[in-house]
């Protein structure tokens, strides 16, 4: 059995004042089996709070982890949204590409 490892980074950014965190996100970068263990990266869970909308804090926590992604190796970086996210994501550079398949489990 050969085995490709994965790592995962958070980028957090809080309220100074209130030391709450307003805006999150991660990439998992997953090393690929079929391309030779080639490195992607998958954004997830990129949350602004309703409070700090409006200052930029979403596209710059996508930007942090696609470079990172980047700088890590990976020869691309994807992530899933609902088609309501979509302009934001294009505005980060984001294209849309193929379709999202899920089956749950619980």
């Amino acid at each position: 059995m050969l085995s490709c490892e994965s790592t995962c980074v958070f980028k957090l950014n809080s309220n100074v004042r209130s030391g709450k965190i307003v805006a999150t996100g991660s990439v998992f970068i997953e090393k690929k089996f079929v391309r030779n263990c080639g490195k992607a990266g998958h954004i997830e869970d990129v949350v602004v709070d309703s409070s700090a909308r409006g200052m930029q804090l979403g596209k710059r926590i996508v930007e942090y982890l696609a470079d990172h992604a980047r700088s890590m190796g990976c020869y691309k970086v994807i992530l899933d949204c609902s088609e309501e996210n979509r302009p934001f994501y294009e505005k980060c550079g984001f294209k849309k590409k193929e379709i999202q398949m899920v089956k749950y489990f619980v």
